[in-house]
């Protein structure tokens, strides 16, 4: 028994200097990132991206933010399954610097998602098949892609970026065809809500607190409006690996 504790407590101290490392790398990474990775392709770095100097995200308070976020979700991964942790916890690393990304410069970095690709050789252990994989590419390619194409029918523009169709076919790869599916109901629920809450809460709240002609200038701007979906796909994730992988499934079973 004081073994066991003994190892409990090594692992929570792991777990606290990884998130140290993570949260304020998680800044530092973002910020030291190629200005070209922001970019569409073809295009060249314009105006605080092409400055070297600017911060892109402050320091403080998101080095604080993260790093406590990193201790959190750090040790209640590693105290469970510490090999699925580390796994874990670099998936959703990468998928924060992707959000961050998203919310900034609309853009998803094809290199941070094709090390999202690699980080699933840390879930291979817990298949029983390596088709699992390649089952999960395809629901996520598959499921993002649908929605591209009725979007792209019901309304006539693009709704869904090649970034998130091309991530969500890696996070496949990482959760199988039963992860992903759950990641896109979760994130599809996240968005829809945020979506309405920002039509009509929102609206109304800021409709209050400006001139009505600063309100019609915002509600014109805003139609035009896209709203990044890498953010809803982070949270989404985190709850399936943290709190849903392997539980969803036996319960479903029983």
């Amino acid at each position: 028994m004081e073994i066991q504790s003994l190892w409990i407590i090594i692992k929570c101290l792991m777990a606290v200097l990884a998130a140290i490392i993570l949260g304020n790398g998680a800044v530092y990474f973002f910020n030291k990132m190629p200005a070209k990775w922001f970019c569409e392709y073809g295009e060249e770095p314009k105006g605080d991206l092409a400055d070297p100097f600017t911060q892109r995200i402050k320091s403080h308070p998101w080095k604080i933010v993260f790093t406590m976020f990193f201790v959190i979700i750090g040790i209640w991964l590693l105290i469970e399954d510490y090999r699925f942790g580390i796994a874990a916890v670099c998936t959703i690393w990468l998928l924060i610097e992707m959000s961050i990304g998203d919310v900034l410069y609309r853009i998803i970095p094809d290199e941070l998602i094709i090390l999202t690709a690699v980080s699933s050789v840390g879930y291979f252990s817990y298949f029983n098949s390596w088709m699992h994989l390649l089952f999960g590419f395809a629901a996520g390619l598959g499921l993002m892609g649908m929605v591209a194409v009725i979007g792209r029918f019901l309304y006539g523009k693009n709704t869904v970026g090649g970034g998130d169709i091309k991530l969500f076919a890696c996070l496949g790869l990482v959760t199988g065809a039963f992860g992903i599916l759950c990641i896109f109901v979760l994130s599809t629920v996240f968005s829809a809500v945020h979506y309405i809450y920002r039509r009509t809460v929102g609206t109304l709240i800021e409709n209050k607190t400006k001139t009505p002609k600063a309100a019609a200038e915002k509600s014109r701007k805003r139609s035009d409006d896209t709203q990044p979906m890498v953010p809803y796909i982070t949270m989404a994730t985190v709850i399936y690996l943290c709190f849903l992988w392997g539980r969803l499934e036996a319960f479903l079973e029983l």
